[in-house]
């Protein structure tokens, strides 16, 4: 059975063009190209989105996100990243969740001091980027007011070009409108409905210069598929302790409705307490993911998110499973044995065991989020190296995780999420390395659309 929304079938969707385009820039500008109208959006929604830029957004994450009627949350939180790297990025390294930074082109140069930016740079930035799942986002060029269209162009379309340049790795698709004084940027006041996006110049710049942006409407997000149905969508602001333990029952009342939750939070503005909070409810997430209960996204992946549907691309393997062999994976050669109990199948190490890998090539995926889930397991104990790398070279990417499996009979997850090169790495390779003896039972990994 084919869903639908809007009346339109997602077969319907995606016939329109949805996964048949290419990226397209101005060359030498980094600008994207004039907006192209798309007979589904202008029909069904009220604003026109650049038709090639959603295009290569959804090819990127290989179509909708599905969740099997589980909720899904993303996090993004604004600049300051001093305060950022150095007391928050760790509890997103500690429990494996991605975030979407609010990046603006000249925040390295203004957001000076403690509660600044400057202590990264763009290389830096980019390379946390890549390891560790951090989708940026354009947030403009210098969080100040643009009363006239040369100021609108130079906060949302030179703004992006600047992020393009100096984030060469990295595809900008995201806006997120910064809150200024003044004139709102010409009273879109950060895009309170889908309306804004078609009758403010701001919002008509913002759709012609990126594949989605988020707003100020009202909501819990509709997870339907289809992620112009999310463009505009609000997040619940992380400002206080309070509100942070508060989290969980954002979550509850989301998927009561079949929905999704952005959730956001200033790093200038945490102290101890809504640290500790924040710490807290990271570990509950987590633990509801790992437990197969909720989905952890970007914001981007929960634009793309399904509550209906269970399909999701995965860059590994259609059936992520060593039922049928090897799939690709070099275990013969690396001297790794398959094993089945209780109906599925595991990679079993040996005593002369080498690195299990396998290659894939990107394609249209480059520049997606991606999350590897591994399950794995040790009956005896053992220490463990995880890489995603550049299968030619190991630059630009090389994510690595190392870490100590205990005893057990019981299969558990790694999660870890990562953001594959826009550019420079046509084929990567997941790479699995005991780094001490003992066992290690390992079940296909997937590199999941997040």
């Amino acid at each position: 059975m084919t869903s639908t929304t809007h009346g339109i079938s997602r077969r319907e969707f995606f016939h329109a063009g949805a996964l048949g385009g290419a990226f397209a820039l101005v060359a030498g500008a980094g600008l994207a190209a004039p907006a192209q109208a798309s007979p589904l959006a202008s029909a069904a929604f009220p604003f026109t989105p650049n038709q090639q830029l959603l295009d290569a957004f959804m090819a990127r994450r290989g179509g909708p996100i599905g969740t099997g009627g589980k909720p899904a949350i993303a996090f993004r939180c604004d600049h300051h990243l001093n305060k950022f790297q150095s007391l928050v990025l760790p509890l997103h390294q500690k429990y494996s969740i991605p975030v979407t930074i609010a990046a603006m082109s000249q925040m390295f140069k203004i957001d000076i001091g403690s509660n600044g930016s400057n202590n990264l740079s763009f290389p830096a930035l980019q390379k946390l980027a890549l390891e560790n799942g951090l989708e940026i986002a354009n947030h403009g060029g210098n969080h100040q007011d643009a009363p006239t269209d040369q100021r609108l162009r130079e906060e949302i379309v030179y703004s992006r070009a600047a992020l393009s340049k100096s984030l060469p790795l990295l595809p900008i698709e995201l806006f997120t409108p910064p809150g200024v004084a003044g004139t709102g940027y010409g009273g879109f006041d950060g895009g309170r409905s889908q309306y804004s996006f078609q009758r403010y110049s701001a919002g008509r710049l913002i759709t012609q210069q990126h594949a989605m942006s988020t707003g100020y409407a009202p909501g819990y997000w509709p997870m339907t598929g289809n992620p112009l149905h999310s463009m505009g969508n609000v997040h619940i602001g992380l400002h206080t302790a309070e509100y942070i333990r508060r989290g969980p029952s954002f979550v509850q009342a989301a998927k009561a409705q079949g929905r999704g939750v952005c959730f956001m939070y200033h790093p200038s503005l945490v102290d101890s307490i809504d640290l500790a909070a924040l710490d807290d409810f990271f570990a509950w997430c987590a633990n509801e993911r790992d437990a197969g209960r909720l989905e952890i996204l970007t914001t981007t992946g929960l634009m793309m998110s399904s509550f209906n549907s269970s399909s999701r691309h995965n860059l590994l393997s259609r059936n992520a499973s060593f039922k049928t062999g090897w799939n690709g994976w070099n275990g013969a050669a690396a001297k790794w044995a398959i094993r089945n109990e209780f109906g599925f199948s595991y990679a079993r190490r040996g005593s002369s065991s080498t690195s299990l890998s396998k290659d894939v090539p990107l394609g249209v995926h480059a520049g997606s989020v991606r999350q590897l889930r591994i399950p794995l397991r040790s009956t005896t104990g053992v220490r463990v190296q995880i890489e995603v790398l550049n299968a030619a070279s190991g630059a630009p990417l090389r994510a690595a995780k190392d870490l100590v499996l205990p005893k057990s009979t019981v299969f558990k997850p790694l999660q870890q999420y990562l953001i594959l090169p826009l550019t420079g790495t046509p084929t990567v390779r997941l790479r699995i390395t005991p780094r001490t003896g003992g066992e290690l039972h390992v079940q296909e990994p997937q590199m999941l659309a997040a």
